[in-house]
């Protein structure tokens, strides 16, 4: 029914064909609700929210100034105007090779559930069953740096190797390397669409639209057909962020879309993450303003595996029960929790304590290992590890100055020798070379 993939007890979500009679009283139920002129998408939750169903909202339209909505409203959708464009979807909709999945519907995502202007309706393709999964949001610039790219890559593969689910908008830049990265080995993702569920956008992104309806999820609120139209991108961010435990920011400019779902993160109270970035780098000036705002700046994935850890236990996942071949697949040899081999400091906040913890490249996939060694070839690389290896621990900016480059391009390098094990991340973005 959805990839093999077992669903909620009483779940009866299936593909348009497939509905029963009742499940067509719903889907009706809704599109009368969705295109009812003047009844928003809050309007719209609020009536879902007072009588559980769009069918029940539709058969108590005589109440519905009791849910907080105008009377008005009532009459509106008594006029039947909605009928027309309400059926143009229906007839699309009925002949797509898609899931449909109502708010009332126990497969229906908790957390999106609990937003303010939940859609009443998901259209799906692909593993129904990751929307009961723990998701996490990687978000980010569409003309996004090799350095920001390289970063976002590595979150969302280590976030995914220890069992989240990877949600972002399948834009290019930043998204389309998050949902690559969280697809590979063991990971999995969810894309959220800006258009309809049957609409392939932007065209350079057709590969990774068949790989997640293979093997992940895309999701869509819109009507089938639906084009990529600029006012339906800011919509769709309410529900990557509806979707989430917490979104991270990677890379976003100081007018960015990613700032749009950052602050629709906050409203739904969800953590928000940001990675500030070099200095004065225009790329991540939108970044770094999250951070004075008040998101978390982040390093790695374990600041946010931390952070989210008690939310996570709700989900089985735990650092004590995760396995190796998780951990290995995440490139993070150590626990995330505070252990045996965590102490605090002064401040009272939890330090690694150095250990061996190298990841050998040749534990990385060939295309990985290829793209990190591209990363890493020259003879700036050489440099940064003979600076490691004769001064010891050092931290990015000094590592920079000592190898001429810009801080962008340091990080660059030192993410990449990272992830080939020959260098560790230590606190206060010291780097030490690993022997």
């Amino acid at each position: 029914m959805c990839c093999g993939k077992k669903l909620p007890e009483g779940s009866t979500a299936r593909k348009l064909c497939d509905l029963d009679a009742d499940a067509r009283r719903e889907y009706w139920a809704c599109l009368a609700l969705r295109h009812c002129h003047g009844l928003g998408a809050r309007s719209v939750c609020c009536l879902l929210q007072h009588f559980g169903s769009a069918y029940a909202a539709v058969q108590g339209q005589a109440h519905w100034r009791e849910a907080g909505l105008r009377s008005d409203m009532a009459q509106v959708l008594a006029s039947n105007a909605w009928r027309t464009s309400a059926r143009i979807e229906w007839d699309r909709a009925c002949s797509l090779n898609a899931f449909v999945v109502f708010w009332k519907d126990p497969a229906y995502p908790p957390l999106l559930r609990r937003i303010v202007d939940a859609p009443p309706l998901l259209y799906c393709r692909g593993d129904i069953s990751l929307l009961q999964t723990p998701c996490f949001a990687v978000v980010g610039a569409r003309k996004a740096t090799e350095h920001g790219l390289t970063v976002a890559k590595h979150m969302a593969h280590c976030l995914a190797a220890y069992g989240l689910t990877i949600v972002s908008g399948m834009a290019l830049g930043i998204d389309r390397i998050a949902h690559e990265a969280a697809l590979h080995g063991v990971g999995r993702s969810i894309g959220v669409l800006g258009t309809g569920i049957d609409m392939a956008y932007p065209r350079q992104n057709m590969s990774l639209f068949e790989a997640m309806e293979s093997s992940g999820l895309l999701v869509s609120e819109f009507a089938p057909g639906t084009p990529p139209q600029a006012c339906n991108f800011p919509i769709r961010n309410r529900i990557i962020s509806g979707l989430s435990l917490g979104v991270l920011v990677v890379e976003a400019a100081d007018r960015s879309g990613s700032l749009i779902t950052a602050r629709l993160a906050l409203e739904q109270n969800r953590d928000v993450y940001a990675v500030p970035g070099p200095a004065l780098d225009v790329h991540c000036l939108g970044s770094q303003e999250l951070v004075r705002q008040g998101a978390q700046a982040v390093f790695c994935a374990e600041d946010i595996l931390r952070d989210l850890a008690e939310q996570l236990r709700h989900y089985g996942i735990s650092m004590a029960n995760l396995s190796q071949k998780m951990k290995e697949a995440s490139g993070v040899g150590r626990h995330i929790s505070a252990t045996e081999h965590d102490t605090k400091n002064a401040a009272g906040s939890y330090v690694q304590q150095p250990k061996d913890d190298r990841r050998p490249a040749a534990t990385l996939p060939s295309g990985e290992l290829a793209a990190v060694q591209q990363l890493t070839a020259s003879d700036d690389t050489a440099t940064i590890l003979r600076y490691l290896c004769v001064n010891g621990p050092t931290q990015s900016d000094v590592l920079a100055n000592a190898a001429g480059l810009s801080a962008s391009a340091t990080n660059t390098v030192l993410i990449g020798l990272e992830m080939l094990g020959q260098v560790r991340r230590l606190p206060g973005a010291r780097y030490e070379a690993v022997t």
